[in-house]
């Protein structure tokens, strides 16, 4: 009889899952960031979902601002000097050069923006901010330390960022 139960509820869900249509799915409005942007906060429920159409990420408003729905991160090879973008957010970027490069830091980077890096190359990776970027390291280190070296970079105010990990004075 557990056997039969079993195989009964089996072909129910297998059944189901393969009668999905795709109407079915929910559908997300979809904006551009400035469109986002602009939107006045008054008029926004808390909870509410968009589908950013540049960014190509769903946001979230959590009552005061929109915060991205997180997904796995994503590891970008680089082989050279390097500028971050706003889409490098919560992803992995690897340098693999036999020279040393420089990562460069904008402003405009979000509150709670994070990057890992690490370096793979006989390179080094410095770290170091464009004009109005503050980067801060206790120990004043903002270099890569060596080959597998990695280190985590995150905006803690704005254009304010605090480098951490393995890593040398320049």
């Amino acid at each position: 009889m557990k056997k039969l139960l079993i195989l009964v509820v089996f072909l129910y869900y297998t059944s189901t899952i393969a009668q999905i249509d795709a109407n079915a799915l929910l559908g997300l409005p979809g904006a551009t960031t400035t469109d986002i942007n602009g939107i006045s906060t008054t008029t926004i429920q808390e909870g509410s979902l968009i589908f950013d159409t540049v960014k190509k990420k769903v946001f979230q408003f959590n009552g005061t601002e929109w915060k991205e729905l997180l997904e796995s991160p994503s590891v970008f090879a680089k082989t050279g000097n390097y500028t971050l973008v706003d889409t490098d957010n919560h992803n992995i970027l690897t340098f693999n050069s036999t020279t040393d490069v420089t990562l460069t830091v904008p402003a405009g980077l979000s509150i709670g923006y994070n990057v890992s890096i690490y370096q793979l190359g006989a390179g080094k990776v410095t770290v170091t901010g464009a004009a109005g970027v503050t980067i801060k390291n206790r120990l004043l280190r903002f270099k890569t330390a060596g080959l597998d070296a990695g280190a985590g970079i995150v905006c803690t105010a704005t254009n304010t960022f605090h480098i951490t990990g393995d890593l040398k004075r320049n």
